[in-house]
């Protein structure tokens, strides 16, 4: 069976891809966030703490 060499991707490729990480990220981090019980209403900002941790941003 013969193989395809793709080689290494295209630079806009690598952007899309590093976004489309970052944004399955803040979705899971949005459902985290919303499957937890809150006193107050949780704001974006609130979402974006929980993907930075997720990240490893914040140890």
């Amino acid at each position: 069976m013969a193989t395809i060499d793709a080689g290494d991707p295209s630079p806009e490729l690598a952007a899309v891809e590093a976004e489309m990480q970052r944004v399955d990220l803040f979705r899971r981090a949005h459902a985290l966030v919303n499957d937890l019980r809150w006193d107050d209403t949780v704001g974006v900002y609130d979402v974006l703490q929980v993907a930075r941790f997720l990240e490893g941003g914040e140890e």
